[in-house]
């Protein structure tokens, strides 16, 4: 089976560069991968566990959030809309890259790219699981400002992604 470079869809191509990339830094810079592996093997376990659990939920939300619920909900580009994905993106746990199957399953329900914007927005400025340490060690009064500046700050991103791709097409 012959693949053609010019078939392959974009996300393939690009992790093939990432890939060849990585190896000539590795090669050029003579760095052991095996030990590499060995000193990182628990933060790629940690990788590999919370990317599995965002593929789980994107799975979720493929079979139980019923097309017609984004299509309703989601699918215009209202300023409350932009304020719920944020708040959503607020109260999704686990770090950006793990996000982004849900994000994918978000947008073949219909969900348009300023609601995501948003939700990855507010994801990514505040998260649950940074709640203990932000609270121990700035208190209570610098979260609470955190997440009411991430519920400012992620409607505004969905706004201005609604201004600039009047100018700049946006791929659908």
């Amino acid at each position: 089976m012959k693949i053609k470079l010019k078939e392959l869809n974009n996300e393939i191509k690009m992790g093939i560069i990432l890939i060849l990339v990585s190896g000539i830094l590795l090669y050029t810079f003579k760095i052991n991968i095996s030990l590499l592996i060995k000193e990182n093997v628990k933060t790629i376990i940690k990788i590999l566990y919370l990317t599995v659990f965002a593929v789980g939920i994107s799975t979720i939300i493929h079979f139980v959030v019923p097309f017609d619920f984004a299509e309703k909900h989601l699918k215009k580009n209202k300023l409350i809309y932009l304020f719920y994905s944020s708040l959503l993106g607020i109260l999704t746990p686990g770090p950006v890259y793990a996000i982004y199957p849900i994000i994918i399953a978000l947008k073949n329900k219909g969900v348009r790219n300023p609601i995501l914007v948003s939700y990855l927005t507010g994801q990514t400025l505040v998260g649950p699981a940074r709640a203990p340490f932000e609270i121990g060690f700035f208190g209570l009064k610098f979260y609470l400002y955190r997440i009411l500046l991430a519920l400012i700050m992620g409607p505004i991103a969905g706004i201005l992604y609604i201004f600039l791709s009047k100018f700049i097409a946006d791929k659908k």
